[in-house]
């Protein structure tokens, strides 16, 4: 009982020092919700079931991984201020929310194939990859956060094309590869402009 008591002195002394400085900026509490996010997606993929069908596979995984961008993007667009990155946001998540759909339909018409694809473990040390900095301005921290996911799906598809076998997928991978690299250089810039 005693510890509990300590402990609980403890953590509101913590908090009483720490709530000032996230009131003091909203924007440091929207980059730790995009960085929770960002790892509930890892989390959400982790916990993913692989059939060993790198093109059902690669479709759950890019799902997830695009929602992921989708919710990080709602972030920024609610809680933004500079206008290039909310643009970008807007567009990133109008994109993803576009593939998701396609990748709904995929899932439900394409019965996984048993197969020994090692494409779901590779896609886990993937995204447990790259780096990003933060430095509590929303915009360059969603800039930043959101080159290194681009990446992570790049490379992801990068991955998949080596074995894929659909179109469909092959088709959404190559995709994949060449907007999000396209973003990736603008998400760059614009995080080194608003460092």
């Amino acid at each position: 009982m005693k510890g509990n008591l300590i402990s609980a002195a403890v953590l509101t002394t913590v908090l009483a020092f720490t709530e000032p400085m996230f009131a003091q900026s909203g924007q440091s509490s929207a980059s730790n919700a995009m960085m929770k996010s960002m790892q509930s997606g890892m989390t959400k993929m982790m916990g993913m079931k692989m059939t060993g069908d790198p093109d059902h596979d690669f479709a759950m995984m890019l799902k997830m991984h695009h929602q992921s961008a989708v919710d990080m993007s709602d972030m920024e667009i609610k809680q933004g201020k500079n206008a290039q990155v909310k643009a970008l946001g807007i567009k990133i998540k109008t994109n993803n929310q576009k593939e998701i759909k396609e990748l709904d339909q995929f899932l439900s018409s394409h019965k996984p194939m048993s197969g020994s694809s090692k494409l779901g473990q590779q896609g886990m040390e993937i995204m447990h990859s790259g780096k990003h900095s933060m430095n509590g301005n929303v915009d360059h921290d969603y800039a930043s956060m959101m080159a290194q996911h681009h990446q992570q799906g790049i490379d992801m598809a990068r991955v998949f094309l080596k074995e894929g076998k659909t179109e469909k997928m092959k088709t959404m991978a190559n995709n994949v590869i060449k907007v999000q690299t396209k973003e990736m250089a603008e998400l760059k810039k614009l995080e080194v402009n608003l460092h």
